[in-house]
């Protein structure tokens, strides 16, 4: 069959067919799709024209099916049955049983604090379910067009089309330092601050912060000693210097309970972030995905109960 002759054939002659040939009797098919007997006798016409075959002829024993209409019953069914489940209601996505892995981008600090937790919860509750990460990459919001990643793990940027930004928890920044730093005693201006050697945490190996922009604003400018790739290597790398990193607090306090550092607060604005994932709008109804989002924000409100209870 032409696609000439595929277009003269639409989902509801299907059905009647299918009905037909189930029954080989126009009154009962009528009745078994909830047709009238000439509605359906019109459909018998319809296919007997687009098909080049009268599909049911009248024998002394009622009406019989042409062996036409015999080899095409068992196809018919299955064909219909397949696109009822591509058009039915979207699959449940059971998390105790589904075995999927959803793929991520993220900058270190990211994976450090969502990850640990929100792994548990998997453990226990989706155990077949995976999680791999790839690191923060200049084109994220491609990749997610593209269906190359489920989510990016970012600080919320402006909106872009077609993104869609789950919140999971704000975060601030903070200085760390050493323990014994001469600096870790005092209130710090932001003179000072300016004046002592940093660690720059640079995911993308730019130079410059939003740090040098405010500083720059009150006329000061910032010895950046080194720049890394990781939130996790600085305070490694401070706990062992006189140099001094603005990091996440929660970075910082994680830092903290394995290193002997002084966190500090900053002595000017510095705006703060949300984490947040990063998702493509035409993943909205996927059941899998939509579970994942909504363990990923309940996570994200743990950990703001739990760094509520530390500051308290």
């Amino acid at each position: 069959m032409t696609a000439a002759h595929l277009s003269r054939i639409d989902l509801n002659l299907l059905v009647a067919l299918d009905a037909l040939l189930r029954e080989a009797h126009v009154t009962r098919a009528a009745a078994r799709i909830g047709l009238t007997q000439s509605a359906m006798s019109r459909s018998l016409a319809r296919l007997r024209d687009v098909l080049g075959d009268p599909l049911l002829v009248r024998t002394g024993r009622g009406m019989r099916l042409t062996p036409r209409a015999e080899r095409l019953a068992p196809a018919l069914g299955r064909v219909l049955a397949e696109i009822a489940a591509v058009l039915g209601d979207a699959p449940r996505f059971d998390p105790a049983t589904a075995a999927r892995t959803f793929t991520m981008t993220s900058a270190d600090f990211g994976e450090a604090l969502l990850l640990p937790p929100l792994v548990e919860r998997l453990t226990r509750e989706a155990p077949a379910v995976d999680v791999a990460t790839r690191g923060a990459s200049l084109d994220s919001f491609g990749a997610l067009e593209a269906g190359e990643l489920d989510f990016a793990l970012l600080a919320q940027e402006p909106a872009r089309p077609a993104i869609v930004w789950t919140p999971l928890f704000p975060e601030r920044f903070v200085c760390l330092v050493r323990e014994g730093h001469p600096a870790a005693s005092r209130k710090l201006t932001a003179e000072q601050f300016a004046a002592i050697p940093q660690v720059l945490v640079s995911p993308g190996g730019r130079p410059g912060s939003i740090i040098d922009d405010v500083l720059a604003g009150m006329g000061l400018r910032r010895r950046v000693a080194v720049r890394v790739a990781s939130f996790i290597a600085a305070p490694e790398i401070v706990a062992s210097s006189d140099l001094m990193v603005t990091l996440p607090e929660r970075i910082a306090a994680r830092a903290q309970r394995h290193l002997p550092l002084r966190a500090m607060e900053l002595p000017f604005k510095l705006k703060g972030f949300t984490l947040s994932l990063a998702w493509h709008e035409r993943m909205r109804q996927d059941p899998g995905h939509a579970w994942f989002r909504a363990l990923a924000v309940s996570v994200g409100q743990e950990l703001k109960r739990r760094r509520a209870a530390e500051r308290s």
